[in-house]
């Protein structure tokens, strides 16, 4: 689990800097993969985030904000087909109309977060 982690975690530190460096089109290719079945891929992803890190979190540094990361990141699994393509497409337009100053930033967070996973299970997937 630490490892299947540590790679979704690498993902996201990767993506989340390409944001840093290359916001628009980072948001203009969000806007093109949610267009279509992107969504969905969305939930996904947010389901497969969950279950490592609730399975993770008794190997971790940080056990407690690991599960509660995993109820999050179920939620936001949960909320996504609710809120529906359309608003999301659209809250996309929105973010894309940031300035690019912004929109780093935003995506610093995302490095900041995958940093974060990487180090809070780097003695369980190092081990292995």
């Amino acid at each position: 689990m630490a490892i299947a982690l540590a790679i979704f975690s690498l993902i996201i530190v990767l993506l989340s800097a390409y944001g840093v460096f290359q916001p628009s089109v980072l948001t203009s290719f969000v806007r093109r993969f949610m267009a279509g079945f992107g969504l969905w891929v969305a939930v996904v992803a947010r389901l497969i985030l969950a279950l490592l890190l609730w399975f993770s979190a008794p190997f971790s540094h940080t056990p407690l904000t690991f599960q509660v990361l995993a109820i999050l990141a179920l939620v936001a699994a949960i909320a996504l087909p609710i809120i529906g393509g359309q608003r999301i497409l659209k809250l996309l337009d929105w973010v894309a109309s940031w300035q690019q100053l912004a929109i780093r930033l935003w995506c610093l967070l995302g490095v900041g977060f995958g940093g974060f996973l990487l180090w809070s299970i780097s003695p369980i997937w190092a081990a292995a």
